[in-house]
C-alpha cells in the first residue's frame, strides 16, 4: 500500500503527538485528532525555516499562521502554533522534550491546552544539525463539506444617498446588511435582483421600520428619512458553491470579512459571485453569529498563499 509521504507521520512526529495528548489528558482535556491538512502546512514552515534561516511564526513574505494553514487548504477560522528550534541536538532528543519545553512556556502552555482545539499536525526536521518543530492547531466544531462549481449570476445594483437623524439600518430579505451613520451618506448595494430591502431607523433600543421596498422599485418615503437610488443589474462571473453542514442551525456569511447573508440548514447551494472572495458558515449564538469557517470561493491550489487577509 502507498501513503502520501505528505500526511504520514514519522515516527518522531508521532512521539511529538502521543506527548501532547498525553498532556492534554492529565489534566482533564479530550486528546486531539491527527489533521493531515495542518501536518503539510507544518512541515513547509518548518522546512521553510530551517533553509532559510528565520525562526517565527511570520515567514519573510509576512505570513503568519492563519495564512500560511488556510493556504494549504484549512477551512477553520481558529487555529494556533507552536514552534521550537535545537541547535546541536539530535531529532530524538527534541521529540522527548519539545512538549514539556512548551508547557514551561506560557504561551506555548496555552496553545497545547486550549480546550477548543481538536486538531493537530506536528512536523519535526532537520537541517544541518538544526532541528524545528512546528505544530500547527484546528479548532473544527464541526465538519464541512465543499464543491464549487463556475458559474455566471445576475446580481442588481443600489447607488444611494439620503440623509436622517439617526442610525439607518439597511435590511436584505429581513437580513440586516449595514449600518448608514448620521446625518448623511451615500453608498453602494449588491444583491439578488427581486430582493426586498427595509429601511429602519434606530430609536432607543431597537430599529423602527421607515419603508420597504422589492426590486426593481426603490422607493422609500417617510417622516424621517430622505433617500434616492438608482437602481441597475449586470452578470457577473461567479461559482456555485455547495454545503453539507450537520444537523443544525447554521448562517453564512460573505466578503473578506464576514457580512451576513442568510440562515442554512444541512446542504446549502449559493450562487456567488467572484468578488466576494470567500464565504463564511458561523454558529447563531446570542443575538450574533460566531463564524467558525472561511471558505475560499476558488480553489486554493496548496501553498499559494492570499497576501492582505489577516486573521
Amino acid at each position: 500500500m502507498l501513503f502520501n509521504l505528505a500526511y504520514a507521520q514519522t515516527a518522531l512526529e508521532y512521539e511529538v503527538f502521543r506527548l501532547t495528548n498525553e498532556a492534554r489528558m492529565a489534566r482533564g482535556l479530550h486528546a486531539l485528532s491527527w489533521d493531515g491538512v495542518a501536518y503539510a502546512a507544518a512541515r513547509k514552515h518548518a522546512l521553510d525555516m530551517l533553509n532559510r534561516g528565520y525562526f517565527d511564526h511570520v515567514n519573510p513574505e509576512g505570513l503568519g499562521p492563519v495564512e500560511r494553514m488556510w493556504a494549504e487548504g484549512v477551512l477553520e477560522i481558529m487555529v494556533g502554533e507552536n514552534l521550537a528550534l535545537y541547535k546541536g541536538y539530535s531529532p530524538e532528543y527534541a521529540a522527548g522534550v519539545v512538549v514539556e519545553d512548551w508547557l514551561g512556556s506560557p504561551r506555548h502552555r496555552d496553545n497545547l491546552l486550549k480546550p477548543e482545539f481538536t486538531h493537530l499536525g506536528i512536523a519535526l526536521v532537520q537541517v544541518d544539525g538544526r532541528v524545528a518543530v512546528v505544530q500547527n492547531f484546528i479548532s473544527r466544531p464541526f465538519k464541512i463539506s465543499v464543491t464549487r462549481t463556475p458559474s455566471r449570476k445576475r446580481i442588481g445594483i443600489i447607488k444611494f444617498k439620503g440623509q436622517a437623524p439617526a442610525t439607518v439600518g439597511v435590511f436584505v430579505n429581513d437580513v440586516f446588511r449595514e449600518e448608514l451613520q448620521p446625518p448623511s451618506w451615500s453608498g453602494e448595494l449588491e444583491l439578488d435582483p427581486g430582493s426586498a430591502v427595509s429601511l429602519a431607523i434606530w430609536e432607543s433600543n431597537g430599529y423602527l421600520l421607515a419603508c420597504r421596498f422589492s426590486l426593481p422599485d426603490t422607493s422609500c418615503t417617510g417622516d424621517k428619512i430622505s433617500w434616492w437610488a438608482n437602481y441597475s443589474e449586470r452578470t457577473v462571473p461567479s461559482v456555485m458553491v455547495r454545503l453539507s453542514l450537520p444537523e443544525g442551525a447554521y448562517w453564512l456569511g460573505y466578503g473578506e470579512k464576514p457580512h451576513p447573508l442568510e440562515p442554512v440548514r444541512g446542504v446549502a447551494v449559493v450562487d456567488a459571485p467572484e468578488d466576494w472572495k470567500f464565504l463564511w458558515v458561523g454558529i447563531p449564538k446570542n443575538n450574533s453569529i460566531e463564524f467558525t469557517h472561511r471558505i475560499p470561493i476558488h480553489v486554493v491550489e496548496p501553498g499559494r498563499a492570499q497576501k492582505g487577509v489577516k486573521p
